[in-house]
Order: C-alpha cells, then structure tokens, then sequence
C-alpha cells in the first residue's frame, strides 16, 4: 500500500529566543571582582522556524507572510510553505467551533490523529462487504490510491467514523457527519466532468459506495441511501468502469456492488444458495408479506411504481421454495430506480408521494425477512457488521403517510420491531459467518 498522507496535528514551537538566560539577561552568577567589565549582553533574536522554502534556502530570515514572504515577493520568486506550516497557521486563526474543523478538513491532507484511527478502523472492520469476496479490494487496492481522491479519503473515514459510532462508545457521529459532508461536495464536483483514468473511475465508484453503505447508519439515510445507491449503478453502468482493469473487476468477472447489476456477482450468490441448505425464509413472514402487497395493488400506482411493486411481489413468491430466483429478483429491486428518469426517481423519494413511501417500507421489511437468503453475500467476510438504521426508516415512513393510509404500513412496522434473531431462520443456530 502506498504511503498515505495523514498528517497529525503539529504543535509547533512560534519562535525560540537565543539569550543568556531565560529572561535574556546576562548571567551575573559567573563575575568576579577580577572582570571590571561586564559582559556586553547579545541582542535577543527570533529564529524563523515558519519561514519559506526559498529564505531557508538562501539563509535569510523570512518574515512568514501568507501567502507571499517580502523576500519573494520582491525577488519575483514563486512563495511557498512546508504543508505542515501551512497546517499549523490555519489551525490557530480557525474559530474554535465544529465548522471550522470542517472547513479545515477541506484543505488536502490535512487529517488529524483522529482520522488515522478511523482509517485504521476501517481497514480493520468497516469496509464494505461488496463486492462479494472481495474483501482485497477494500484494505489493499482502494486504500493505494484513496489519499488522491479528495472524495474517496472522506468518504472512508465518513463511513469508519458512523460504524465506530454504532460499535462502540467513541462518540464519533459528528466526525461522520463531517466527513460525509466534505465527501458530498467533492464528489459532486468530480463527476460534473467525465473521469480521466482508471483509477479516477474506480475512486469514483468506491467513494459512493461507501456513502452509501454510511447512509445505512443514518437515521434519516433512506433517501440518501436510494440517492447513492443509483448513483453507484450509474456509475457501473459506464462501460468503461467495468474494463478489466478495473479494481472491482474479480477474477475476470465484473462484480461491482450487491445488486446493482444483475450481471455482476450473482452467479458467485447463485453458486453458494444452490449449495445451501439454510436459507430458507420464515412463510409466515411471507405470507404476511404477500398479504400486505395485496392490499397496496388497491393504491393509485404510477406505471415505474407498479413496476417496482410487481418485483416486491415476484420476489415474495420465490421466497418461499426458490431462494435463488429470490435473490436475482430482489437485485431488480436495486437496480431498477436507476434506470428511471430524473423525475420519476425523485418522486420516488419525495416524502411527501405517500405510494412510495408504502412501496419502501415493504421494500425495507421484504429485505428484513430475506435474511436467511441475503446473509450468504457475507460468506468470508472478514469484516464487522454494525447496527444500522435501516428498519428504523420504517417508523419514519408510518408517521410520515397521513394517517388514513398508515394501515398499508401496519405489517412493515411489526417486522421492524422483531428480534433480530427471528430473521436468521434455520441460521440462528449456527455461526453468522461460515
């Protein structure tokens, strides 16, 4: 891997002074009636410990002015600063408060102790368990190239800081959010333009899945979530991103996120559920399911909205003896809003169309009870899995519907609130992991 430039917080000393004695006063101690003449004390002087490339090289104090010093300035010399100095001066005029950590994060390769141990982390354990038996790619080939990419860099630490959140005590979601921001912004910008190499189209990809996988601790990360995820298939939808020497090509086999291309790792995911015996899903969860579906036909459906209901309904019936057809139907479900126009999409996560927001929280609890068949992606991740906020959208989703429709809710809102081990089926006597 590749050196990564994370540099700690420097505190560095503004000035050293030169004297005799530490209030620069000549030391009496040593006279004698035999020395008449005291010693003529030295002028105090401060050494420039701040000052510029060129003054250093040409042994002249340099005055330390951002972002020219006088002496290049009047030389015509081009001006500049160590990184660390450059560090250390923004850092004493940012306002103490959390905005103005943010706004420092922005400047490159600024990144403190902190973020250090949130990239540790993420190598460690909260890398993203797609691509299916991949797990190289995240803690060897994404981190070479990460500190390039502005985007990349924060959008890992903005999803290490929101698993180390929900694992542990370390208080760490405004770091996530922090990052997640900063992460946002420079993404958008990059994409506005088409990438310009391999890498640049990889780092791409990587960050918004990342993001999206970060949105999934949020929780008010469903449209997020859905607005990342389409902006991952879009992404893979490039050709170009799935050359083979792309870092998220495996094997020669493009296997670029869960379901974000039917194409992509299913046969890996077909190969382990035909060879499985225990993913079988609870039928009383899937008649449940199949019996709130039912009922949400009797809704006004947009043609694109019942096209997404009639995957939910697909993927139900498959459930119960098919785990196979089950999961390649349900990738449709991730895959299909990409392929909507702008509009249709943001209808689809307007808050305020009541039909969609039924149709996600069914999607939400069908992917709940598909746990049995939906935990075989995890087969040798190496990985941990954290909390997430997923099914608590659902009771977002029931609040937010008026209250004449919340009946259409009812069964996604029971699902949300079961143990998580009632998912696991016939697994929850075995180890999670195989």
């Amino acid at each position: 891997m590749s050196s990564l430039t994370l540099l700690p917080v420097l505190n560095m000393a503004v000035s050293e002074t030169s004297s005799d004695s530490p209030d620069g006063s000549p030391n009496c101690e040593t006279a004698t009636a035999s020395q008449p003449r005291k010693p003529i004390p030295r002028k105090g002087h401060t050494k420039s410990r701040r000052g510029c490339f060129n003054c250093k090289r040409r042994r002249i104090k340099c005055n330390e002015k951002h972002p020219e010093c006088q002496h290049c300035n009047k030389a015509g010399l081009q001006c500049e600063y160590p990184a660390n100095i450059i560090q250390t001066l923004q850092r004493s005029h940012s306002p103490a408060s959390p905005q103005g950590a943010v706004n420092l994060r922005s400047t490159p390769a600024l990144f403190t102790l902190a973020d250090m141990r949130l990239f540790h982390h993420f190598l460690i354990t909260a890398y993203p368990h797609l691509p299916v038996g991949a797990d190289k790619i995240w803690i060897t080939v994404i981190p070479s190239f990460a500190h390039n990419y502005e985007y990349l860099i924060h959008s890992i630490l903005a999803l290490a800081a929101s698993h180390l959140d929900a694992v542990s005590t370390a208080h760490v979601a405004e770091e996530a959010i922090s990052h997640r921001l900063l992460a946002l912004k420079s993404l958008n910008e990059a994409l506005s333009v088409p990438p310009k190499s391999r890498c640049e189209r990889d780092a791409r990809m990587a960050a918004a899945l990342a993001l999206a996988f970060q949105s999934s601790h949020l929780q008010d990360g469903l449209f997020e979530f859905l607005t990342m995820v389409r902006g991952c298939n879009l992404i893979a939808g490039d050709d170009a991103a799935m050359n083979a020497d792309s870092a998220f090509n495996v094997g020669g086999v493009p296997s670029v996120t869960l379901a974000f291309r039917e194409d992509c790792h299913l046969q890996t995911m077909k190969d382990r559920l035909a060879a499985s015996q225990l993913n079988a899903v609870d039928p009383d969860d899937l008649n449940a399911a199949a019996t709130s579906l039912r009922a949400v036909e009797l809704l006004n459906l947009s043609d694109w909205e019942r096209r997404f209901w009639e995957i939910l309904v697909k993927t139900v019936d498959n459930a119960y003896n098919k785990p196979v057809e089950a999961y390649t139907t349900f990738v449709l479900l991730y895959n299909t809003p990409s392929r909507w126009t702008h509009d249709e999409f943001q209808s689809f996560i307007d808050p305020n169309n009541s039909v969609a927001q039924i149709l996600l929280a069914h999607f939400i609890a069908i992917q709940a009870i598909l746990t049995p068949i939906l935990v075989m992606e995890r087969v040798g991740f190496q990985g941990v899995d954290a909390p997430t906020s997923v099914l608590g959208w659902i009771e977002g989703i029931y609040k937010n519907v008026p209250p004449h429709l919340r009946a259409y809710v009812q069964w996604c809102r029971e699902v949300s609130r079961y143990p998580f081990m009632r998912f696991l089926g016939q697994r929850q006597q075995l180890e999670y992991y195989e």
